[in-house]
């Protein structure tokens, strides 16, 4: 059986302690400074992670960070960083004290970093930061982490670009109810995962923008078809610039994530309230005051990146009328605009 260290707490982190410990491995599940509540919670017999439903199994032991040491690493199989984009400092930084061993590290965190004006995935600016990190392992696809832990269906994607550590960590994790692929292609499955955030604050914009008052929840359904279809293409495009494969955008990491997301969370309400012709200035200090907002984040680094290419004929790679209306709402604080009537989903 394989050792596999969970670094974060989160309700990602936790949840993927579900099915690696019914496979009768052994998970060290190690919460962050902003998670002592939740490990004392879990210490306690019987406790239950606040976001999820049920205790975690006998063979999952939670600990505090400062509980951690350098032998818990050494004799991992596999390491797990379960943070969201800003815990990314914390991980990099406690790898780099305590891996006294060489160890793959999988991802679940979701961004794109910028360095000056250099825009790159986390697949690709991370390795030279942790060298003890032996692989690099992105996960990606439609995850909503409750449901993983409640053992609904889910299907996601392992990438590495040495494909048989991607294989040996998906034969660890996966069961009947979660279903894995892999791929060689990390960068652009890393790009998937911070852009489908980004493009659903603009396709969740679409539902608001045009109300279907007959509908019980008033939202449309032919305007929000058409904008999710352009934000797979533009998502593929953008995908490429950073160095992964379109195709990464037509799969689970892409245009099935990005249908999760546009379904619930923080970027879909941000999106909601675009759509009725609200700023994000307002709806972040309003509703989602105090929250992350990770495609709001997304936008900002995405700035550093030229979008206004001349569309040549034949060639769609510089068409990305979605992502400029989101860039605008975003940086420029105007109005969410989508020209409908010169929109070509192509």
């Amino acid at each position: 059986m394989a050792k596999i260290v969970v670094l974060g707490a989160g309700v990602m982190g936790t949840a993927l302690c579900v099915p690696a410990s019914e496979n009768g491995h052994t998970v060290l599940l190690v919460g962050t400074p902003l998670d002592q509540n939740i490990v004392a919670t879990l210490r306690q017999p019987g406790g239950v992670h606040p976001k999820l439903d049920d205790p975690l199994s006998a063979n999952v032991e939670a600990i505090s960070f400062d509980a951690l040491r350098s032998d818990h690493l050494g004799n991992a199989d596999f390491i797990v960083a379960g943070v969201s984009s800003p815990g990314i400092e914390w991980v990099t930084d406690m790898l780099n004290r305590l891996m006294a061993a060489p160890c793959p590290v999988a991802f679940v965190t979701k961004g794109l970093d910028a360095r000056g004006a250099t825009v790159s995935t986390y697949a690709q600016a991370l390795p030279p930061r942790i060298p003890m990190m032996s692989a690099f392992v992105a996960i990606g696809g439609p995850c909503i982490a409750r449901e993983l832990a409640n053992r609904l269906p889910t299907a996601s994607i392992y990438a590495c670009r040495d494909i048989s550590v991607a294989e040996r960590f998906a034969k660890i994790m996966e069961t009947d109810y979660y279903r894995l692929s892999v791929t060689t292609d990390d960068t652009g499955i890393e790009a998937c995962a911070a852009l489908k955030n980004f493009f659903a604050i603009g396709v969740s914009a679409m539902q608001t923008r045009y109300p279907d008052p007959r509908r019980a929840n008033s939202q449309s359904k032919n305007p929000t078809a058409a904008a999710f279809t352009q934000a797979t293409l533009e998502m593929a495009r953008l995908c490429e610039r950073l160095g992964g494969q379109s195709a990464t955008a037509f799969g689970l990491a892409g245009l099935g994530d990005l249908h999760v997301t546009v379904g619930g969370g923080r970027n879909s309400r941000l999106g909601h309230g675009l759509g009725t012709g609200r700023t994000v200035l307002d709806v972040l200090s309003r509703e989602l005051l105090g929250e992350t907002v990770e495609g709001v984040d997304t936008a900002r680094v995405l700035a550093t990146m030229p979008l206004d290419e001349p569309l040549t004929k034949g060639d769609a790679t510089g068409y990305f009328p979605l992502a400029s209306a989101i860039m605008d709402a975003v940086l420029e604080h105007k109005p969410f605009a989508l020209d409908f009537s010169s929109l070509v989903v192509r």
